[in-house]
């Protein structure tokens, strides 16, 4: 073979590698931007954005939903929804706001975190952990039956924090710790960012805890495709993965509380099916033995 074939052929060889390369050394670049903080710097930052909402009757420690908002931030009767549905369930329900302490405005928000300018699930991935520690720390939850729950960025934010091997890896933004948090007990992911930037594409979970997937087929927001590819793939491999794909539906299909530019994207069937379905997941999963 003469020496300009080789020649090609390296170049072919780390042409692929850089490509291969570029999304995750882009993101460390992007990572190694961010000013760390301690763990207890985060916890500071995002505690008194925390609500905490206990169900009624039953007895202390509840087993808590985490429940992580998408990109615009927290809409309050929404989430307030979700969380009537864990107390129903005996949960309590801790909404976590990680825009409102970083004083985004909503419209802030959707001009900046939406565009995926700031506030990567990376670094986002951060409030998550602070969010368990909260948690851990409060006598009336019970942090071997901690469930997270994230919304579009949120599901970003939680896929990503699934991804951190702990002992190397903290998210982007918090300096190193010896802390190891308490295993998940479950993952509800409604309609997550699965794109460019996401840790999931090219790192695996440490860790495979129950999931439950529910995905807009008809979304304009996120590509439903490239979520619903990553899920098989993970139903394949044997890990414990409920999917449901609403074929028609759009972004925010659970969302009655839109704006009026918006409102058709709300779809009472589906939101309603969705509803049953994470009741159920949360029932099964309070019936199961703790990680």
């Amino acid at each position: 073979m003469k020496l300009w074939h080789y020649i090609v052929i390296l170049l072919a060889v780390v042409s692929t590698v850089f490509v291969w390369k570029r999304e995750p050394m882009m993101l460390a670049y992007a990572a190694s931007k961010i000013s760390k903080t301690s763990l207890e710097g985060r916890i500071k930052l995002i505690e008194g954005a925390v609500e905490l909402r206990l169900p009624e009757g039953g007895a202390a420690p509840y087993p808590v939903v985490l429940q992580f908002h998408g990109c615009a931030g927290v809409d309050v009767p929404f989430h307030h929804q979700w969380a009537d549905v864990a107390n129903s369930a005996g949960y309590a329900a801790m909404v976590v706001d990680s825009t409102g302490p970083r004083g985004f405005s909503r419209q802030a928000a959707l001009d900046i975190v939406c565009q995926g300018k700031a506030l990567l699930g990376q670094e986002r991935a951060g409030d998550v952990l602070a969010a368990i520690h909260i948690a851990e720390a409060d006598p009336r939850l019970d942090a071997k039956r901690i469930i997270l729950a994230g919304w579009s960025h949120g599901g970003w934010t939680v896929m990503d924090y699934l991804t951190m091997d702990f002992k190397r890896h903290w998210p982007a933004g918090l300096k190193h710790e010896a802390k190891q948090p308490p295993a998940i007990n479950g993952v509800i992911l409604f309609y997550p960012y699965c794109g460019s930037g996401a840790l999931s594409r090219f790192r695996p979970w440490r860790s495979q805890p129950d999931v439950l997937a529910l995905i807009a087929g008809s979304d304009t927001i996120v590509d439903a495709a490239q979520c619903i590819s990553y899920f098989e793939g993970k139903k394949r491999a044997g890990d414990p993965v409920d999917m449901m794909i609403y074929p028609d539906a759009e972004h925010v299909f659970d969302d009655p509380f839109l704006d009026a530019d918006y409102v058709d994207w709300y779809n009472e069937q589906y939101a309603n099916d969705a509803m049953a379905r994470y009741s159920a997941f949360l029932e099964r999963l309070k019936a199961s033995p703790a990680p």
